[in-house]
């Protein structure tokens, strides 16, 4: 699946993983975090190969993680033994479609850019706000980490961002975005235009 290969790379650009191969039709990620050492990313097709690299590869129990796309209950027949920890969706958008939302006052948004990632940070009463990123990649864009501090939600911050964002991507020649929703954000993403393409079965080794 093509989407699910520009969500990989865009969200490894947003993570700054640059330790990527492809074994047996499987994306292999070398994210080195303690608790993340590792993660597989895989369709459906190949969740069968996920499932043996990370059961047989050298990394601690609980730290090689998994993210193949289908349905949980038919992914999780072909992972075996692993834990299915939770099921994101992969969505995308046309940019130049997206719902744009401005930035509700008092709040203030900065941006700031490395060459393949723009962040965004709205700011209010003294304190960030909300945050998040997207990495730009050709025309494809990924939406990474947008996040709402709990003391300031449901007033239109992460809308603000994710406008401001798809803004910046655009003017680096960006048309297509995609994003790992959790089904909170999923609701949010749904309201700004974006569809679903497919379910991602987050899973990993037991502990």
């Amino acid at each position: 699946m093509e989407a699910l290969t520009r969500w990989q790379r865009g969200w490894s650009a947003s993570r700054g993983w640059t330790d990527v191969q492809c074994i047996d039709d499987v994306t292999v990620v070398r994210v080195g975090e303690p608790q993340r050492r590792v993660e597989y990313v895989a369709t459906g097709q190949h969740a069968t190969a996920a499932a043996h690299l990370a059961l047989t590869d050298c990394n601690p129990p609980g730290t090689s993680w998994l993210t193949i796309t289908g349905p949980a209950d038919r992914v999780a027949a072909d992972l075996g033994p692993l834990e299915i920890v939770r099921t994101n969706w992969l969505m995308t958008v046309r940019l130049a479609d997206q719902v744009s939302y401005p930035v509700p006052p008092p709040y203030a948004l900065e941006l700031s850019a490395t060459p393949s990632v723009v962040e965004a940070q709205a700011y209010g009463y003294g304190e960030i706000a909300a945050t998040g990123r997207m990495a730009v990649l050709h025309t494809g864009a990924v939406a990474d980490m947008v996040q709402t501090d709990p003391a300031h939600r449901r007033r239109g911050l992460a809308r603000a961002v994710m406008t401001a964002l798809a803004l910046a991507a655009r003017r680096r020649s960006a048309t297509t975005a995609y994003l790992a929703a959790s089904a909170e954000g999923r609701h949010l993403y749904k309201s700004l235009g974006w569809t679903t393409l497919t379910p991602l079965v987050v899973a990993r080794t037991t502990g």
